[in-house]
């Protein structure tokens, strides 16, 4: 009944912040970054709002996994 039985693959591919960073350049990309790294000046909500507001449409939620490293792109 169970014969062939085999993990799934492994997706590899990016959340909603690594395809926004993918898009940027060089500079911007370490910005974001910088920025999600920064806890202390950088609330989820606050970075959220600063982002839309530059036109980079993103919720928190993407925000908070990639933050704390539950997202696809540390898997």
């Amino acid at each position: 009944m169970l014969e062939g039985l085999t993990p799934p693959k492994k997706f590899s591919g990016t959340c909603k912040v690594g395809t926004i960073a993918a898009n940027l350049s060089e500079a911007d990309k370490k910005i974001l970054q910088q920025a999600i790294d920064d806890v202390n000046s950088w609330p989820i909500k606050t970075l959220a709002k600063a982002l839309n507001e530059r036109g980079l449409q993103i919720s928190e939620s993407p925000l908070y996994n990639h933050r704390g490293k539950t997202c696809v792109c540390y898997r």
